[in-house]
């Protein structure tokens, strides 16, 4: 087996850390521990999230490798405006809604084409998930509807796994469908 590429290797801690931030931010929508949920704590931990993602990205970027570095950008960009948003407290979240919905509309075209162009079942399930999680999010964030953040909670929760498996089977070395 041929060591990986520092963009394979950068990817996988990636999917890590997606798998980590989908799992806590499902679990936050869901609404487990909410009464105990501090925003501003929840903001830190996005915040963590954002940065080791973005340490992770510049070495997709550094190994040219355009398309991973284009779907990295685009979930560490949404950690980062909810977490700053979320840190500094008080902050009208309303352009992050924005931010969520048309990010949403990238994860939709990027699930199109590694389904039917790429054939990666396992990835295009995680950014498939990203499409309904990142709407849902944006209609909760508009309206206040807590159906919508139950089922933006629910495809992040069910991400988080499949990201878990995807980073589990990256470090171990075993490819996926």
């Amino acid at each position: 087996m041929a060591a990986p590429s520092l963009s394979e290797t950068a990817m996988n801690t990636l999917l890590w850390e997606a798998a980590v931030m989908t799992l806590v931010i499902g679990l936050v929508n869901m609404g487990v521990g909410r009464e105990k949920v501090n925003l501003k704590d929840y903001g830190v931990i996005i915040l963590s999230g954002a940065i080791m993602e973005t340490m992770a990205t510049g070495f997709v970027i550094a190994d040219k490798n355009i398309f991973a570095a284009t779907v990295a950008a685009a979930f560490v960009l949404l950690l980062w405006i909810l977490g700053v948003a979320l840190t500094l407290g008080g902050t009208n979240l309303y352009l992050a809604n924005h931010a969520l919905w048309l990010t949403g509309i990238l994860f939709a075209l990027f699930t199109g084409f590694t389904a039917w162009k790429l054939h990666l079942v396992f990835l295009s399930t995680a950014l498939g998930l990203l499409v309904p999680l990142t709407w849902c999010a944006a209609v909760h964030g508009y309206t206040g509807s807590e159906a919508c953040a139950k089922i933006a909670g629910v495809c992040s929760f069910i991400d988080g796994f499949v990201f878990l498996i995807m980073a589990f089977a990256g470090a171990v070395g075993i490819a996926l469908p």
